[in-house]
């Protein structure tokens, strides 16, 4: 499970628990801007092929990064667990997927900031 940190265009996830040894990742840092769209993770979608590093335990838990067919992506996800998926151009990773405790609230954090109306010149 992670955590979703921003201060104003960074976004920081941080990898909780136990997840941190599983994962084989502390934090996991970008931009808002990179973000291409972030939304629930649909049910069935697995991670690419090749793990390194990383955990793999059918049915449990899959955590750590992946890659496969120009994809690099990082996971952290237990069955039960409620996931986003984020997917990222020009940044650490293509996709993230990983459970946070409330998805509406972290996909609300990930939102572009609401720009205000502009000042007339």
């Amino acid at each position: 499970m992670v955590s979703i940190e921003t201060a104003g265009d960074d976004v920081t996830l941080p990898v909780l628990g136990s997840h941190r040894m599983w994962a084989v990742k502390r934090t996991i840092r970008f931009k808002r801007q990179q973000v291409v769209t972030a939304a629930p993770a649909e049910r069935g979608l697995w991670p690419p092929w090749c793990r390194c590093p990383g955990t793999a335990l059918p049915w449990v838990i899959v955590a750590g990064t992946y890659y496969g067919r120009g994809r690099k992506e990082f996971w952290d996800h237990v069955r039960k667990g409620k996931a986003i998926r984020i997917d990222l151009r020009n940044g650490p990773y293509t996709r993230i997927v990983v459970d946070v405790a409330d998805p509406e609230t972290a996909l609300a954090a990930l939102a572009p900031p609401a720009s205000g109306p502009r000042a007339s010149e």
